[in-house]
């Protein structure tokens, strides 16, 4: 279960194969909608030119997925089957995925490696494509990546480059050159030209420039210079989104809370250490995000931090006002599943 109680929820009619789901269309109390609002902006919670249309994020957390500091890989898969089944609709695995990737796709897998251990953890990933083979799309096709083959193996995954199975390695070269609010950078090649579609797998964490960093600034890790990124509190993380190679390629985003961290971020601060053991799964990076915000900032208040997320976040309004996913609480349908 989410930490706190933010609505009544309703159970969900459903078959016999996606049962175990309680909706939580009206999941924010009032006095965390304000909260919320001042973590973000009152114009983004009210989704300033947002139009009427909901974006799914689907929410599980199971005790045994993180515990005694491990990751089960056993239960790592059990949620990811779960998650595409209930944000897709589809009560069988291979309908899941086959409504999100066609066959002949290339799919690259961005991963979070930069600050152990609130990184994105390989067994999600190998899950992920676990999964995904046994609906039958090929795992050959399959690029898990970085920013380098360093940060890479440091989190635990094994490089690879071989043509029997997915590859596994950092970006080699950055194509594409572009200005991006005057600051000039490039996309690497493995997302602009390597793939046709993208599953980003980010971590749950505060950031002390940005807030929080979650789906939207993982992307910071898709070019050469994301020091660059960091000024006006890496609201540029915005308009790097709004980049064809990723804007268009993004197919999925299926968040590894295994391990989270509520404050003192991006390093790692042992005192805001949070075994949060969820995972989330959304098609839009602006729900996903505004969602991350709203679990960092009820860890907040449960440990009894008051007040907003510091420093004020930016780039998610922003990403909400450039028309890159809702923003409004009011549109997201958060959908919680029962471990």
């Amino acid at each position: 279960m989410m930490s706190g109680d933010y609505g009544s929820g309703k159970s969900r009619p459903m078959g016999s194969q996606c049962s175990g789901l309680i909706s939580r269309r009206e999941f924010l109390r009032a006095t965390l909608r304000s909260a919320v609002g001042a973590a973000l902006g009152e114009n983004f919670v009210r989704g300033a030119g947002a139009e009427a249309k909901k974006s799914r994020v689907v929410l599980t957390r199971d005790t045994a997925y993180f515990k005694d500091r491990k990751v089960d890989a056993v239960v790592a898969r059990r949620m990811v089957d779960r998650l595409v089944c209930e944000l897709t609709g589809k009560c069988s695995i291979s309908e899941g995925w086959k409504a999100l990737f066609s066959p002949k796709e290339r799919i690259a897998i961005k991963v979070n490696c930069l600050y152990p251990p609130i990184t994105t953890n390989p067994e999600i990933v190998e899950a992920i494509i676990e999964s995904m083979s046994d609906a039958g799309l090929d795992r050959t096709r399959i690029i898990v990546f970085d920013r380098s083959d360093d940060d890479l193996t440091k989190c635990g995954f094994k490089l690879s480059d071989s043509p029997k199975g997915a590859k596994c390695y950092g970006t080699k070269e950055y194509v594409h050159p572009v200005k991006v609010r005057g600051v000039e950078t490039k996309i690497s090649k493995i997302l602009a030209e390597e793939v046709d579609a993208l599953i980003n797998v980010p971590v749950l964490k505060h950031h002390g420039i940005s807030g929080i960093t979650a789906s939207l600034k993982n992307h910071l890790g898709s070019v050469p210079n994301p020091s660059d990124f960091h000024d006006d509190r890496c609201s540029r993380a915005a308009d790097l989104n709004a980049l064809d190679p990723i804007r268009k390629k993004t197919r999925l985003i299926i968040l590894d809370g295994a391990r989270a961290q509520y404050d003192g971020g991006p390093g790692f601060s042992p005192a805001f250490f949070w075994s949060y053991s969820g995972m989330m799964a959304c098609t839009d990076p602006v729900a996903m995000d505004t969602i991350a915000a709203k679990e960092i900032l009820a860890k907040r208040h449960e440990v009894g931090t008051s007040g907003p997320i510091r420093p004020p976040i930016t780039h998610i309004e922003l990403a909400a006002e450039m028309g890159l996913g809702i923003g409004d609480l009011e549109q997201i349908e958060l959908l919680e599943m029962k471990s």
